[in-house]
């Protein structure tokens, strides 16, 4: 079986980054978290690939988009949510009630990248308005039902890496 690449991100209100094309190029999904800000811009992103996105608390409650998603990614389900509280506790709490492989959610403008138990949490940052650092989005790839999670800077030229996970092993 071959490899499912995924383009992660959140919180593009209404904004998209001209770097997302080359980040995103040759993914075969891309995941929106919530906060789109204008739902053209899903449009605009599905010339890259097929688009699946939530709504987020910035979002109309009107809107066709739902408040969550549970998707298949190369094997792996893939829990869409615009909230998750990171405390310890609460992600502890979060993996008793929603079984995921991976849990991709947004909000906080801020990369996050933690697993508890079997699930991995993913916030991709924002595309447009990152609370500090430069925008950001990820990349999923899973191959053999194995995920690898990065999430990248936008900045060009090298969108270089800020997490990863599984992380690198330094020894």
């Amino acid at each position: 079986m071959g490899s499912v690449r995924a383009g992660l991100l959140s919180d593009t209100h209404g904004r998209l980054d001209g770097a997302l094309w080359k980040l995103f190029e040759g993914v075969d999904l891309i995941l929106h978290a919530g906060d789109v800000g204008n739902f053209d811009l899903l449009r605009e992103l599905e010339t890259i690939a097929p688009v699946r996105a939530i709504r987020g608390n910035m979002d109309p409650y009107h809107s066709q988009y739902p408040e969550i998603v549970t998707t298949n990614v190369g094997g792996l389900t893939v829990h869409v949510r615009h909230k998750v509280d990171t405390r310890q506790t609460m992600l502890e709490f979060f993996t008793r009630r929603v079984e995921a492989d991976i849990v991709l959610f947004g909000h906080t403008h801020m990369p996050f990248l933690k697993r508890v138990r079997n699930t991995l949490f993913v916030n991709p940052g924002s595309a447009s308005r990152p609370r500090t650092g430069p925008n950001s989005a990820g990349l999923l790839v899973v191959e053999d039902a194995r995920p690898l999670v990065t999430v990248h800077s936008l900045a060009a030229p090298d969108f270089h890496v800020m997490q990863r996970w599984p992380p690198v092993d330094r020894t």
